[in-house]
């Protein structure tokens, strides 16, 4: 069967996320990892496989109708997010443009729990897949043309809009076959945070995360962890290509003391030295921050949501402030740059709770930050607290973007939390002891020179438009 995957374009010129549970418009250009994955998965089983990524090569939908009509597909695989659905599913209506036969099938984790109004919206689109691991029903559409047998999707026919049961089974993540980063041909236009950050290529070790966050979309999804060899098989092929970092997509990948030590481990002996980042809880120990640097580690994404231990409490993010305290001193002290990520607007968040988050972060002046408003996005406990509050009624995929928060679950206002938001930035980015500590970071680092004039153009660029449309 020929079968193409299609990261659509970007979206009004800005760089998309379509990576389950980072679905929205970014500062960056990432690789589209889970296609990959699963072309290697569809490639085992014998099919012929395309992948086009319009977002990463910033080609137009037009380029993808020529490549639909040249390559004569049978099914067509996209990725969608809520901000950019109603770009997104033109995919679809070139499809059906083409050949009414082409079977259309798109993928948006974040909007799973409403299949019937996203299949409603998108009148183009065959098979929504409902579940998270969407690799068991795709494995199965692709085999079977008798939709009402596959489990984990929404489809179309003569009486409407079809939903099946969800698959109860996890994908084995472990069984993941050779990643299929052949179809990838240049990795030169693939970047994280900053420009100078390339060729960055997204690898993932593991899927799904459950420490159980209110605010998490996988947060009762435990985690499948891959084979330590074929993650370390996988970097050494990408660096054979000329990459010179990687970035893990694990939700947390120190969620396992001792996987982080085989990892580490791994790398060291196989003298890979590559640079790479990863996402981390905020109880990082001085032991693991020192093996993970030997290890070729130049920065982690710490989650510290809040400077208030009664928001982190409520939110269920089972740290505390201390601990992230400490964590980001044993990276410091390591030499590990921090991009520490906050959240307002969270329940229990008043104007003390944000002076709260504003001084953590002036006292300990991470390398970087990110503060979004609150989002809770469907799947969420959160999300399924403002429905009962009735705080959110019709559903707007547009409305559900980082830097906006559509309700409010605690004291303060919607417009209150936005500019709140927008405020914490101003007030560090203007505040002489964040640029000092970051000064005297790249005076002991001179090799990230580059990357700190590039952070340094972004910060400005920031306060020179706004936080509006930037994250």
């Amino acid at each position: 069967m020929k079968i193409i995957l299609i990261n659509p374009p970007r979206f009004n010129d800005v760089p998309v996320g379509r990576e389950d549970r980072c679905e929205n418009t970014i500062p960056n250009v990432i690789t589209p990892h889970g296609f990959v994955y699963l072309a290697g998965l569809l490639l085992k089983k014998n099919h012929n496989v395309e992948l086009i990524d319009a977002n990463g090569y910033d080609f137009d939908f037009g380029y993808i109708k020529k490549e639909i009509e040249k390559g004569k597909p049978d099914i067509v695989i996209f990725k969608s997010t809520p901000e950019t659905f109603y770009s997104d599913i033109k995919v679809g209506d070139i499809v059906k443009g083409i050949s009414k036969k082409i079977q259309t099938v798109m993928i948006c984790y974040s909007l799973t729990t409403i299949p019937i109004e996203t299949l409603e919206r998108a009148i183009n689109v065959d098979v929504y897949i409902t579940d998270y691991d969407y690799e068991i029903s795709i494995l199965e559409l692709v085999n079977n043309t008798n939709l009402g047998d596959i489990n984990g999707i929404a489809y179309r026919d003569n009486k409407g809009i079809i939903v099946n049961s969800p698959n109860y089974k996890r994908f084995d993540f472990s069984s993941l076959p050779t990643p299929a980063w052949n179809l990838i041909p240049n990795f030169s236009v693939y970047w994280v945070q900053v420009p100078s950050i390339r060729p960055c290529v997204f690898v993932e070790s593991m899927k799904g995360c459950g420490m159980g966050c209110s605010f998490c979309t996988i947060a009762d999804l435990k985690p499948i962890f891959r084979d330590v060899e074929k993650v370390a098989d996988e970097i050494e092929y990408l660096q054979g290509r000329g990459v010179k970092y990687i970035n893990f997509f694990d939700a947390t990948f120190n969620i396992n003391r001792k996987r982080v030590i085989d990892i580490c481990e791994e790398i060291i002996g196989r003298d890979l030295r590559i640079e790479w980042f990863a996402n981390v809880r905020a109880d990082i120990t001085k032991k693991q921050a020192e093996l993970m640097k030997e290890a070729g580690c130049r920065g982690v994404s710490i989650g510290v949501e809040s400077g208030s231990q009664e928001v982190l409490d409520l939110i269920n993010k089972r740290i505390n402030v201390l601990d992230a305290k400490v964590a980001l001193r044993n990276l410091k002290e390591v030499g590990i740059k921090q991009y520490a990520s906050f959240i307002v607007g969270l329940p229990g968040e008043t104007k003390v709770t944000i002076k709260k988050t504003k001084d953590f972060i002036k006292e300990m002046r991470p390398t970087g930050f990110q503060v979004n408003s609150l989002v809770p996005y469907p799947r969420c406990k959160l999300y399924k607290d403002a429905v009962k509050q009735g705080k959110i009624g019709e559903l707007k995929f547009e409305d559900l973007l980082l830097y906006e928060t559509p309700v409010s679950l605690c004291e303060l206002s919607i417009d209150e939390i936005n500019e709140y938001r927008k405020e914490i930035y101003r007030d560090v980015y203007l505040s002489p002891g964040w640029w000092l500590s970051n000064i005297w970071y790249a005076m002991k680092n001179p090799n990230d020179l580059r990357l700190g004039f590039d952070y340094a153009f972004k910060v400005l660029r920031r306060l020179v438009k706004g936080m509006e449309k930037e994250i």
